[in-house]
């Protein structure tokens, strides 16, 4: 499956859905070292553009903090990716700046990388994250993406990528993340889905080895609808009202839930297991 010398040991990945607020990185924070154990996890990758949630919104409260970034790296965090929401908040120079802090790859952007290659002992795990365009909404600070297949092809033709491929594909659309992942069938170890907040139960095993889940799902508070805050402000935008006359965001209240899942990869790059960790 991986391009000639691009073998790694096998290995296991913890693969972790949009942390929502400073509690649920603290949560998370708390469990990892656990859930990392339990699970034999040789890396942990976790999306933590909305780990912040620091001021009004509509756009400029989400984002990440430096605070909770660290909180995340000091529990066994290896690599945190973002999306549309990466250039919020008020420390995004600080947060991009972070080496294991990985943004959409796709973007004319100069601050930050889009990937990163992690390495364990005889395991190597490059981290790609890309932004659909369905998830750069008008009024937001993330740049405008460039279209998902040529930007790929353009990666994969001007950088080396080591080792075995994850790619957190932040979007909308579940038929466009199934589109990209059976496009990159058998060229990358793992494709998973971040942004919508909602996770799909099923992982899938495709033909030539590439596993892949439509979206992890939101690590945060259950209440509301289950996206981690309250869901007034869309449905105010559905409706053709003005949202912003409405008070800020709210995070939901409510147990934590954890949008996870737990991919196996074999030493040619192919995965051989994607089970979701509730």
């Amino acid at each position: 499956m991986s391009p000639a010398g691009h073998r790694t040991a096998p290995m296991t990945v913890l693969a972790v859905g949009d942390v929502v607020g400073s509690d649920a990185a603290g949560w998370l924070a708390d469990r990892l070292p656990r859930l990392r154990e339990e699970h034999e996890a040789d890396f942990v990758v976790v999306n933590a553009e909305n780990c912040a949630v620091t001021g009004p919104i509509p756009m400029d409260g989400f984002g990440m903090t430096v605070e909770v970034i660290d909180r995340l790296l000091d529990a066994g965090v290896d690599a945190i990716t973002g999306g549309n929401h990466s250039w919020d908040g008020p420390d995004v120079d600080d947060v991009l700046a972070y080496p294991q802090v990985v943004r959409p790859v796709n973007l004319d952007e100069t601050r930050g990388r889009g990937l990163i290659t992690l390495t364990r002992g005889d395991r190597t795990l490059t981290v790609i994250n890309l932004l659909s365009p369905t998830a750069a909404l008008p009024g937001m600070k993330a740049p405008q993406p460039e279209p998902l297949w040529p930007s790929w092809t353009a990666l994969a033709a001007a950088e080396d990528l080591p080792g075995a491929i994850l790619i957190d594909l932040h979007g909308e659309s579940p038929w466009e993340k199934a589109s990209l992942a059976a496009a990159l069938d058998g060229q990358v170890s793992a494709l998973v889905g971040t942004h919508t907040h909602d996770p799909t139960l099923r992982g899938h095993l495709l033909p030539a080895g590439t596993a892949y889940v439509a979206e992890l799902g939101m690590t945060g508070p259950l209440g509301f609808t289950g996206g981690g805050f309250d869901p007034a402000h869309f449905a105010a935008r559905l409706r053709g009202e003005d949202h912003t006359a409405l008070p800020p965001y709210e995070l939901a209240t409510g147990p934590m839930s954890l949008g996870a899942v737990r991919v196996d990869i074999g030493a040619d790059g192919s995965a051989t297991a994607i089970d979701r960790i509730t």
